[in-house]
């Protein structure tokens, strides 16, 4: 036997173990997708599926029919063309901040800040849910981590009190706390109390030794003037020392921004391995992020957010004051996490998680899948043991009708679920 046998065989183990675990990840094939109604993918404003970025995106080759297809470089080397830095200028503007570097992705954008900026001897205080590229961002880092419990000031304020009181470097504002938070969190749909969660650092810290930081990939695009986000949304852009905007969801393109001071940008330029050693994007990349930028600036993008708002209410409203819903409910064969706020938050998150029981959340997906409604299952490890769901994502094209038909459709099963379980109490 060759080493590549012994490895296969070792892979294999893995993904078997896996599989009876109920974990192994199959993506789904796109001519399946195609056949069905979208409610699972991130393309919220429909800019994609319309044909709006399309558009959008062939009259920005219009306007630079000069351009090169390749990036030829790094972004330290011949990379940085004019188009890709007068872009980062605009979405500064955009977004009333001091400065922007373009990531490839998200996930470069998280693992390059949170493993560069941080310095020893400062602490990173994050939020439960916070994303997997945060975390891995953390742990190539040099600070210290703690954890407060999702979206909890009173955590939230014991951890930071904590903090100053066992660390001189904190208690004397030699030394910094970094606090790592989203705006939508990315399962759970909630927002984050980003005013209570400042007022606690303004008091508990009170010589300021504090940086917040927001993860708006959920958010870039949907609130805030021209859709420029959460953090300008709340008037915030001076409190928030960093910002992450990403491109793959509302935008419908790829890549993702930072938003910082000056100074964080140079640093990144310089110590984030994500920028020195990969490939700068490419023109078709950025023209593809500018068309979007247009369309959230536009008319057009203005009416789909209302449009986006419209349809996230209508369904809250509709799931909720089904006649089957307090029968299901009580069963617990779904639960809702924002039942009882959705009515009193006026910008909602398209995501609207349905909690299943254990290893029912892909029972649910492909109940939904057989109607055509398409919806993704999310199990352990992507959320917590005991905590899966079927993710469902509202999107501008969704209508009214579509919204009344996937809800029966998911009152059908959890109605069949729960006569199994109270049969089998019997």
């Amino acid at each position: 036997m060759d080493g590549k046998k012994i490895l296969s065989q070792k892979l294999q183990f893995a993904l078997d173990e896996r599989d009876r675990d109920n974990r192994l990840i199959s993506p789904p094939d796109p001519s399946t997708i195609a056949q069905m109604v979208d409610f699972g993918s991130n393309d919220t404003l429909s800019l994609t599926t319309s044909g709006a970025l399309t558009k959008s995106f062939e009259d920005q080759l219009r306007k630079n029919p000069d351009f090169i297809v390749g990036s030829t470089s790094t972004r330290v080397f011949e990379g940085t063309t004019q188009y890709l830095k007068e872009l980062e200028v605009y979405m500064a503007q955009f977004h009333k901040a001091e400065s922007a570097l373009f990531f490839n992705s998200g996930y470069d954008a998280n693992v390059a800040l949170w493993s560069t900026i941080p310095q020893n001897g400062d602490f990173i205080l994050y939020d439960q849910y916070v994303h997997a590229s945060i975390h891995d961002g953390m742990r190539r880092g040099r600070a210290q981590t703690i954890m407060f419990a999702h979206n909890d000031c009173a955590s939230f304020r014991h951890c930071l009190e904590s903090l100053r009181d066992q660390n001189p470097g904190i208690a004397d504002g030699s030394n910094l706390v970094f606090v790592a938070l989203e705006s939508f969190y990315s399962m759970d749909g909630d927002e984050a109390p980003i005013h209570e969660l400042l007022e606690i650092a303004k008091t508990t810290l009170a010589r300021g030794n504090f940086i917040f930081s927001v993860d708006e990939a959920h958010s870039n695009g949907l609130l805030g003037p021209n859709g420029s986000g959460f953090v300008t949304h709340h008037g915030l852009e001076k409190e928030i020392g960093l910002r992450v905007h990403t491109f793959g969801k509302a935008l419908g393109s790829n890549g993702a921004v930072v938003l910082a001071e000056p100074t964080i940008k140079f640093n990144l330029i310089n110590y984030a391995r994500s920028v020195i050693f990969s490939t700068a994007p490419s023109f078709v990349a950025l023209a593809a992020v500018k068309a979007g930028y247009e369309l959230l600036a536009s008319e057009d993008g203005e009416r789909r957010r209302r449009t986006l708002q419209q349809n996230i209410r209508y369904f809250h409203k509709t799931f909720l004051s089904h006649p089957k819903w307090a029968a299901i409910k009580k069963a617990k064969i779904i639960q809702i996490p924002n039942e009882k706020s959705w009515k009193s938050e006026i910008l909602q998150s398209p995501i609207i998680p349905l909690v299943t029981p254990p290893n029912e959340s892909t029972e649910l997906a492909g109940h939904m899948h057989r109607a055509k409604f398409w919806a993704n299952p999310v199990r352990y490890p992507i959320v917590p043991k005991g905590m899966d769901r079927v993710r469902i994502s509202i999107h501008v094209d969704n209508t009214r009708e579509q919204i009344e038909d996937v809800i029966e459709v998911i009152m059908e099963w959890a109605t069949y679920r729960a006569e199994q379980t109270r049969k089998a109490r019997l």
